[in-house]
């Protein structure tokens, strides 16, 4: 009688059991978003908002006649500004509208000939910038209606003044890391389309490397934009 006993008591606790429902599982936290504000996995940049950033305390826009070399055009100031038009959640790419103008400025070039540097423009703006939270966090500037192009103006020993126009042969790549890394761009080849050497440098391609940190959202008050 206690083994039919036993037997009961447990198949009592089965039916219990199978009566209950199962505590459904907690469901895992939503991907955050490509790119946050605030913290990294802050609150997402809303499409619309604008980026702005200026390169990263310290350094140097340069853009040598060959990859960290030492001569070519150095510039202490630059600036830019885009709109974000998407910034799904991760695992994805942002994509944002690269404004005009893109700015560079206090420059100074020591190429063969040169004295002075004029100014510095950035062409075929707008174009698209897309930022991946994929391996290597890649950023490309890709063309629009054209290659982006960079010209700059110089005063020569030769000449009252040579514009010299660099034009990229396919998108501009970059990449970044977690958090609020810097937005780099290193040795970006550029071929000579408009003007002469020496004073537009010492062979006919120039390589841009920048690099662009703090990433702010201007829309949201300024504050700092995460790769996550």
């Amino acid at each position: 009688m206690r083994r039919i006993g036993a037997l009961v008591t447990v198949l009592l606790a089965a039916l219990v059991a199978a009566a209950v429902p199962a505590t459904a599982a907690s469901p895992s936290a939503a991907a955050g978003p490509v790119l946050s504000q605030t913290v990294p996995g802050g609150p997402p940049v809303n499409p619309g908002d604008i980026l702005k950033s200026s390169l990263t305390p310290g350094t140097t826009l340069n853009f040598t006649t060959v990859p960290g070399g030492p001569v070519g055009l150095f510039c202490k100031q630059s600036t830019w500004a885009a709109q974000v038009l998407s910034n799904p959640s991760a695992p994805g790419t942002a994509v944002a509208n690269l404004l005009n103008p893109f700015s560079i400025a206090s420059c100074f070039d020591n190429s063969p000939t040169v004295t002075g540097v004029v100014g510095v423009t950035v062409g075929s703006l707008p174009a698209t910038v897309t930022v991946s939270d994929a391996s290597g966090y890649p950023i490309q500037i890709l063309p629009s209606t054209a290659p982006l192009v960079i010209s700059y103006t110089v005063t020569t020993t030769g000449a009252p003044t040579v514009t010299c126009t660099f034009q990229a042969g396919g998108p501009v790549a970059g990449s970044t890391a977690p958090g609020g890394a810097p937005w780099q761009f290193t040795n970006q080849p550029f071929k000579l389309v408009s003007g002469s050497l020496p004073a537009c440098g010492t062979a006919p391609t120039a390589f841009l490397t920048a690099g662009y940190s703090p990433v702010l959202d201007a829309t949201a008050g300024g504050t700092t934009v995460y790769v996550n």
